[in-house]
């Protein structure tokens, strides 16, 4: 089976009950569980729906507005089962409509999508007094809302994608505020996974925790294709439950023994603030980050050098390795990713020429030199 739609239904058929999905609140406990089965019949759930409300075609645009969760994933499989190219969209901040609302609005209009689908709590929003301030909220292509699904089974009509074919749209607004979008072929997720799977060394016996944002990029790439890939079980982590609980991501780890684990700086900074007077009231409750082998941060800017030290010193306490807590780059535009695998050499800190860097070189220079940058 070549591509992710075709390996998922795979699954669902010869490891049924394999539990590939786990999302935790912010207390610990297991919020959502979904195995490969129930994913499966999600997916065919929603693609349903997309067919007899939403009227959809092949090769149609959906934007996916879901918080961080599993709806999210059955939403994106339920698209790419009837032929649907998803495109995932961060929800706009209740309580930030006026700067979240339009970014959100920007790229349903900028994807062409040409249907929303999304959850009742999300809906409710965009609808709202506060919403129809910032936007026209009569002016929103079709909503469809996945907690109001067809009662009535249907066998789905399943759309068989080939490797040209667009699996999805990612889209980012980058750190200069400008909003990029790519297209994703079926190929290309293939690609993309592959490489994932040999350099992390991803098998279906394997526990991933995973406490990052889940719409662009290699965030997005772990959060819903990797584990439908290679078998592996990934434990979710939305940040948002980190703010309530900064103990959360890293108590997970060591619960569930995780060997790999994949944060945004964003969580790092709120473990390395929030915890930073706790560590050994951790260590009295049992905190061990012995097992971790790879920490890696995920972001599309350049290493924050100083955090992922200060974070590697403060938790060495609880067995972290400074060797396990490394930093990835994602490149969308050319789909590449540098990422540091199982079997990589341990990294080193060198400075290179910023002058030579604009030009497209890598020089080294010594430490304090002019135009230096580590």
């Amino acid at each position: 089976y070549q591509f992710i739609s075709q390996i998922l239904r795979w699954r669902a058929q010869s490891t049924s009950d394999h539990v590939i999905f786990t999302l935790l609140n912010s207390k610990g406990a297991v919020s959502k569980a979904l195995t490969c089965a129930e994913l499966h019949k999600k997916a065919e759930r929603i693609g349903n729906l997309l067919l007899e409300k939403g009227r959809v075609n092949t090769g149609d645009h959906v934007a996916l507005i879901f918080p961080p969760g599993l709806d999210l994933i059955c939403a994106f499989y339920g698209c790419l089962y009837v032929g649907a190219v998803p495109v995932t969209i961060r929800p706009p901040h209740p309580q930030n409509l006026h700067t979240t609302l339009p970014t959100v609005r920007m790229i349903v209009d900028v994807s062409k999508a040409t249907l929303v689908l999304s959850n009742q709590s999300v809906i409710k929003l965009l609808r709202s007094k506060e919403a129809s301030n910032v936007l026209d909220s009569k002016a929103w292509p079709i909503t469809l809302d996945t907690d109001d699904m067809p009662k009535k089974k249907l066998p789905i009509l399943y759309r068989a994608p080939t490797a040209e074919m667009l699996a999805y749209l990612d889209f980012s607004v980058s750190t200069t505020g400008m909003l990029a979008g790519i297209k994703m072929s079926h190929a290309a997720v293939t690609s993309l996974c592959r490489s994932m799977k040999i350099a992390c060394e991803l098998y279906p016996s394997r526990h991933i925790a995973l406490c990052l944002d889940p719409y662009c990029g290699l965030g997005f790439a772990l959060w819903c294709l990797s584990s439908i890939y290679s078998g592996h079980h990934s434990i979710l982590i939305p940040p948002s439950e980190v703010e309530i609980n900064p103990a959360l991501w890293l108590s997970a780890v060591s619960q569930y023994k995780v060997r790999d684990t994949f944060c945004s700086y964003g969580v790092m900074e709120l473990c390395t603030k929030g915890l930073g007077s706790s560590v050994n009231q951790l260590k009295s409750k049992g905190i061990n980050l012995a097992c971790v082998r790879t920490c890696v941060v995920v972001a599309e800017e350049r290493p924050r050098m100083h955090l992922t030290t200060s974070f590697s010193k403060l938790f060495s306490a609880l067995g972290l390795s400074p060797r396990a807590v490394s930093t990835s780059f994602g490149c969308r535009v050319n789909i590449a990713i540098c990422l540091q695998g199982a079997s990589s050499p341990e990294p080193s800190t060198v400075y290179v020429d910023l002058r030579a860097l604009r030009n497209d070189r890598v020089s080294l220079v010594e430490r304090g030199s002019p135009h230096s940058l580590c």
